[in-house]
């Protein structure tokens, strides 16, 4: 596989708040730092890996960008997943909490000199008035997005050398929505085209999850779409709650590309995928407030909302393990590998390490490499990773330094084992850490 050539590689990047962008980006600099920038085909993303997506879409042609540019491209990414803050960067963000506070004192205010049924009538106008107001959350946040990250870009106007393709999902019909540069794509309305949206409103759709922000309208008539009756308004949310993992577009891409009327030049097909996961099975977890009454009733729907994540992505995972494997032995079909979050970059090196095969000795290779950490320093690195919060809230500086350099070594270790792909000088902690410095 090393010795491909023209674009070819897919790089999938999963959901995961601030925690997915950055662990995303880390596996992405090694695939530019290795030189195989111009061999990428496509990106696919979905929720805070499609911060990433977008941000680097944005910026930088990965088939050209050098390793020092990329990294100057994409800090201020970095800056808004750490330092800065991406949801909290605007001061509407304030002003929107605070008028929603404003509501809630201004109906208790109104409250005291009222008798009889008049401050339940004006305690039911405030609750209908904030529950108005809170729906607009989303839109919150995309102006926050464009505001810390994407400037005002229009979707048109990333670099389309790449498939930047931002995944969302669609209530009413419960499949994915795509987003690219140079198209859309739904299975029910065909291919479209983005015309005037921005890039922060699909990267916010992406990361709509559900609970924290409201879903999302989308028109779809003057977007192209070859079926825009089917759907005439779309109600977007987080791409997670279809596919977490963002590997159903790549998967599928030799399908697609047959199916109506396919844009000219035709969406890039692939030959191998790199998934970047940034989601870790949860374990065992005290879940002691489903036993308070009512408040219980919403925490319990919430635990299985959190199940249903994990077990479809768990088994996502095992179908592809298996279908890379298949390919592989039968040198046929997509090939490719999993880079999860909660595993050391010795892990799989260490399974196929024993033999006198090329993938021994490449496993061998990369376990040298690798020996700067023991196997227990770099499976804590794993674990203070898991460990990171799948928020949008700000991570440390020397945290966010650690998930780069972690998805940096675990995608280099996998992809030389079992792509041939080259190993690689580790980036040092402070040059890392520099990239969230204004």
């Amino acid at each position: 596989m090393g010795e491909s050539s023209g674009q070819h590689i897919g790089l999938a990047m999963s959901g995961g708040g601030h925690r997915a962008a950055l662990f995303g980006l880390g596996a992405l600099l090694y695939l530019v730092d290795a030189g195989k920038g111009p061999e990428i085909a496509c990106i696919s993303s979905v929720s805070g890996g499609s911060m990433t997506n977008g941000a680097v879409a944005m910026t930088s042609d990965v088939r050209t960008v050098s390793p020092g540019q990329l990294r100057e491209d994409v800090r201020p990414l970095v800056r808004a997943c750490s330092t800065g803050g991406s949801v909290f960067a605007a001061p509407w963000t304030y002003a929107y909490l605070a008028v929603a506070v404003l509501i809630l004192v201004a109906a208790t205010v109104a409250c005291f000199p009222l008798e009889g049924y008049w401050p339940f009538a004006v305690w039911a106008v405030a609750i209908v008035a904030l529950g108005w107001w809170l729906r607009k959350r989303g839109w919150v946040a995309e102006r926050s997005f464009d505001r810390s990250i994407y400037r005002g870009a229009r979707l048109d106007s990333i670099h389309a050398g790449v498939d930047h393709v931002i995944c969302a999902a669609d209530l009413q019909t419960a499949e994915a929505v795509y987003f690219s540069g140079r198209f859309l794509h739904s299975y029910r309305l065909g291919w479209g085209r983005p015309g005037s949206l921005r890039l922060a409103r699909a990267v916010q759709s992406s990361a709509n999850l559900p609970g924290a922000f409201h879903s999302r309208r989308l028109a779809t008539a003057d977007l192209g779409f070859e079926r825009p009756d089917a759907v005439p308004r779309m109600l977007l949310t987080d791409g997670g709650v279809y596919d977490n993992m963002a590997t159903e577009w790549p998967l599928r891409l030799a399908a697609r590309r047959k199916e109506g009327r396919v844009p000219d030049p035709a969406p890039h097909d692939v030959d191998e995928v790199i998934v970047v996961n940034s989601s870790a099975a949860q374990g065992v977890r005290s879940r002691r407030s489903v036993d308070i009454p009512v408040v219980g009733e919403l925490t319990e729907l919430l635990a299985v909302k959190d199940v249903l994540y994990d077990q479809s992505t768990a088994v996502r995972r095992r179908l592809l393990d298996l279908r890379f494997r298949t390919a592989a032995a039968q040198d046929d079909g997509i090939v490719g590998t999993t880079v999860q979050i909660d595993r050391s970059p010795t892990e799989l090196a260490h399974q196929f390490e024993r033999g006198g095969d090329e993938l021994a000795q490449r496993a061998r290779a990369a376990l040298a490499h690798l020996a700067e950490l023991t196997d227990d320093e770099w499976q804590a690195e794993a674990q203070a990773s898991r460990s990171v919060k799948t928020a949008l809230s700000k991570i440390p500086a020397d945290r966010a330094a650690r998930l780069l350099r972690h998805a940096y070594a675990l995608t280099m270790a996998n992809t030389h084992v079992l792509l041939d792909y080259p190993l690689l000088p580790l980036p040092p902690l402070r040059d890392l850490e520099a990239m969230s410095e204004r």
